[in-house]
């Protein structure tokens, strides 16, 4: 079973915002499994170790491509 790391305090509102923006800059609504899937994508990358926000929002987006090409 994996070891989960607490996410630091300073870094919750970063994360929250590069949601956010994903959700806003995607038309996806926030309570869709979409949303989850963004969210979780979110915090996987963040335990890997990437915090710097744009990276976030970059490695998110391939999970977004995913999402939109099985709903066509």
């Amino acid at each position: 079973m994996p070891v989960q790391t607490p996410i630091a305090l300073h870094d919750v509102d970063m994360l929250s915002a590069v949601f956010e923006e994903l959700l806003q800059d995607h038309h996806v609504p926030r309570n869709s499994g979409a949303a989850e899937g963004i969210l979780s994508r979110i915090i996987f990358t963040y335990n890997l170790g990437v915090h710097d926000p744009a990276l976030l929002k970059v490695l998110a987006v391939p999970f977004l491509g995913q999402r939109s090409s099985g709903t066509q």
